[in-house]
């Protein structure tokens, strides 16, 4: 019994503490996700900003639906790029951030050119 109350606090810290990176983990990759998504969202002709920052809530809100934002440059016929981005404050979303990830924010980017072109607007 008193190897175990002794070995037990290790043993839980150990666990919680993968569970948190683990979970980190899965966050970035869906970031990234987001980003990518909404950015191929974004690149078609006619396309706006909110609509590609829709397309990225819509995969965000897949694990969380709060602790993040997303971000997109002005999107008219002359953009040349679409560059969409999404931050999530993993303190808002972690299970035990404020032991083992303090203050942590995940940043994703995607940035791709548009398929607008003069062509498209004047025929």
């Amino acid at each position: 019994m008193v190897e175990f109350a002794i070995i037990a606090n290790i043993f839980f810290v150990l666990v919680f503490t993968c569970m948190e990176f683990a979970r980190m983990n899965m966050i970035r990759n869906l970031s990234q996700d987001a980003a990518y998504f909404a950015a191929r969202h974004a690149i078609v002709p006619g396309a706006t900003a909110a609509e590609a920052e829709a397309a990225a809530a819509e995969v965000m809100d897949m694990m969380t639906t709060t602790g993040y934002s997303v971000e997109v440059n002005e999107l008219n016929e002359d953009s040349p790029v679409v560059e969409v981005t999404v931050k999530v404050d993993f303190n808002q979303i972690a299970l035990f951030a404020p032991l083992f990830l303090p203050n942590a924010t995940i940043e994703s980017t995607a940035q791709m050119k548009t398929e607008r072109y003069d062509g498209y607007y004047h025929q």
